[in-house]
């Protein structure tokens, strides 16, 4: 087998086994250009040239719920909605797939929410979605992902992602 071969099985198998809640990546490069992956730095003196490679969303992990509370905290985000709607439909779904915790009204079988929209958007027309004090219009989910973003609940990469 070749070194490379044998690395990248190591690689993987490192990799697969850090915890959780791991931020940090380094790449430790010697000497001679062998490259090894590790949760932690170097020992100083070591020689080694280091990359360091820093994980900004963590799907379950610690900083992402914290982050996903304080948004939902501060931006609450309501689905107004009807039962036959594809376009409803296709908005619970996206925010069900990125775990955005949502509030659903239904329209057409509650008096007051149907109210609550004509209040809010001056018509009824659905599906909206509100995210804090923002509207979204129908479902367009290029404008949920920029909101979810702009409020915390996403980050670029978590939007790339769906794409």
């Amino acid at each position: 087998m070749s070194k490379s071969i044998i690395l990248l099985i190591s690689l993987f198998f490192s990799l697969s086994h850090m915890s959780a809640n791991a931020e940090r990546l380094y790449k430790w490069v010697d000497d001679s250009g062998r490259v090894s992956y590790h949760d932690r730095p170097p020992p100083a003196g070591s020689g080694y040239r280091v990359e360091q490679k820093i994980f900004k969303t963590l799907v379950g992990g610690e900083k992402t719920s914290n982050a996903m509370r304080r948004a939902a905290r501060k931006y609450p985000v309501t689905l107004y909605s009807v039962p036959v709607c594809s376009s409803c439909d296709q908005a619970r779904s996206y925010l069900q797939s990125k775990k955005i915790p949502f509030t659903e009204k239904d329209v057409q079988a509650d008096v007051e929410s149907k109210q609550e929209l004509a209040d809010l958007t001056g018509r009824v027309a659905v599906p909206i979605i509100m995210v804090g004090e923002k509207i979204v219009r129908g479902y367009v989910k290029e404008w949920i992902e920029g909101e979810l973003m702009d409020a915390g609940y996403l980050q670029d990469s978590e939007a790339r992602s769906s794409r």
